[in-house]
């Protein structure tokens, strides 16, 4: 067998990201096989002959989805996951499979149209040698690889996934509470607030139960909310205040922080901006 042409089997294969990473290995000559929640009984049989083993299952399954796959697989093989915490998942690959493990985080949905500048972010356990050919290959895919520690991801997720889906589960309930349907406010929102309303709307199509897994998905980040939360309400004391000193000043200090990030992201907005999103 060359290096080209490798066994993958992934657990979760059935779901729509399984689904989209078995086309995607095939179209690389790679044999894949996929193990949904009814297959177990196959399962031992596909696992002990794969050369890479990816676990993507809900978050709160994930480290006991692990302990069961890390004792068929044969320890030549790599053992992977595709989860969006990558701490507790590591510490379950390394602790259960004795050879390579490598932590995987694409950061995207399932309905892409094309991988070109999809990122994944890779996060090294064991044998990073032995799993050169699997980053090769998403390389070669079109995704761009993004090298971080489980713990760099895990606080970085905190606010991309904790608190930014805590803010959009927090807009629309709160305009289902007031009864301010969204397509009305579509009918006069300016450019901006239109495409926060479709980013909302997109999430809502969605799963709850994905999102609540990835919101609640650990202690650190449910008190990050909270944090943000206690941060808002004293922001609002001051706003109740009329204190618009106190607005103006930390606006400035915020903007001069982020520095160039203002006006590229003033550049990047202003092209899509210009689609027409109502179409």
């Amino acid at each position: 067998m060359t290096p080209k042409n490798k066994v993958i089997t992934i657990i979760g294969g059935k779901g729509q990201m399984g689904e989209l990473f078995c086309r995607l290995f095939e179209s690389l000559g790679h044999t894949t096989h996929k193990i949904g929640s009814r297959d177990w009984d196959d399962a031992k049989q596909y696992i002990a002959k794969s050369d890479l083993v990816i676990v993507s299952v809900p978050i709160n399954r994930t480290s006991a989805i692990i302990k069961q796959v890390a004792a068929l697989m044969p320890p030549e093989a790599i053992l992977a996951d595709f989860t969006s915490i990558k701490v507790d998942p590591l510490l379950a690959m390394l602790k259960y499979h004795s050879g390579a493990v490598i932590g995987l985080h694409p950061m995207f949905g399932p309905t892409i149209t094309s991988t070109q500048s999809q990122v994944v972010v890779c996060c090294e356990g064991r044998y990073a040698e032995q799993s050169q050919w699997l980053l090769d290959d998403l390389a070669q895919l079109g995704f761009t690889l993004k090298q971080m520690t489980a713990s760099e991801h895990d606080q970085a997720m905190s606010f991309i996934q904790g608190v930014e889906h805590f803010i959009t589960f927090s807009l629309g309930t709160f305009l289902h509470h007031k009864n301010q349907h969204p397509e009305k406010l579509l009918e006069i929102a300016s450019p901006i607030y239109l495409a926060k309303l479709l980013l909302m709307g997109r999430i809502f199509d969605q799963d709850p139960k994905l999102y609540a897994d990835i919101i609640m998905a650990n202690p650190t980040r449910i008190a990050l909310i909270a944090e943000f939360a206690e941060w808002l309400q004293s922001w609002v004391h001051k706003l109740q205040a009329d204190d618009k000193t106190a607005f103006i000043e930390e606006f400035s200090r915020a903007t001069k922080w982020m520095g160039d990030f203002t006006k590229y992201s003033q550049n990047i907005s202003d092209d899509f901006l210009n689609i027409d999103l109502k179409k």
